[in-house]
């Protein structure tokens, strides 16, 4: 009987979030897909996706960061265009409406500068989605941490490994969620990282207008 490697595992799915791993396994993304990774970084969450046939893009405000990215898909999917991955702020994205049936950004919006900050990085990912697509969402909350954090500034807090960070609370999730008329496809789940910050993921439908 042959198995295979538990060693193969890293070099096929890379360093992926193991939410996302879970939205995979759930047959939330296939291939054939256009998907963004907005805040794409090294391109962790992509890497397996280039390799799946996925028609992956990415955004990112770091030109080191599109850079490697681009390399990267040379490499593993070389019919994607480099045009696919460009640099820009989230706030201001380079993409139609309704362009993507998923859109991705794990680990970026607790760097919002402010709530108002915060609304518009979200607009805009809500605006390139196409209706009944996902968004997946993967970012440090006050969930869980309430009262453990030094607050400095209106939702902005000193964290403890160092740098202050935008956290969002469920109630303002719950909002938005509510006010994008939104479709929670997973509860809200938020792990917390001993006593240094708390993750929440969150996973959304747009619903079709008038559904």
């Amino acid at each position: 009987m042959f198995h295979l490697p538990l060693t193969s595992i890293p070099a096929q799915f890379g360093n992926i979030d193991i939410y996302l791993f879970d939205q995979l396994l759930k047959g939330r993304i296939r291939k054939g897909m256009r998907v963004l990774d907005a805040g794409c970084g090294s391109g962790r969450n992509i890497q397996y996706l280039m390799q799946a046939g996925v028609k992956v893009y990415g955004a990112d405000i770091s030109e080191e960061a599109i850079a490697n990215v681009r390399a990267m898909a040379s490499e593993l999917a070389p019919t994607l265009s480099p045009k696919n991955f460009v640099v820009t702020d989230l706030t201001d994205l380079p993409f139609e409406d309704a362009a993507f049936e998923v859109v991705l950004c794990s680990a970026v919006l607790h760097f919002a500068q402010s709530e108002a900050h915060f609304r518009r990085m979200l607009q805009q990912l809500w605006r390139v989605l196409k209706p009944e697509g996902m968004l997946f969402c993967r970012f440090s909350t006050t969930i869980g941490m309430e009262g453990k954090l030094q607050q400095v500034a209106p939702q902005k807090y000193k964290m403890p490994h160092g740098p202050v960070w935008f956290l969002a609370d469920e109630p303002q999730l719950r909002e938005l969620i509510y006010t994008l008329e939104a479709e929670l496809l997973e509860p809200l789940k938020t792990v917390l990282v001993e006593r240094e910050r708390s993750m929440t993921t969150l996973v959304l439908r747009k619903k079709v207008q008038g559904s």
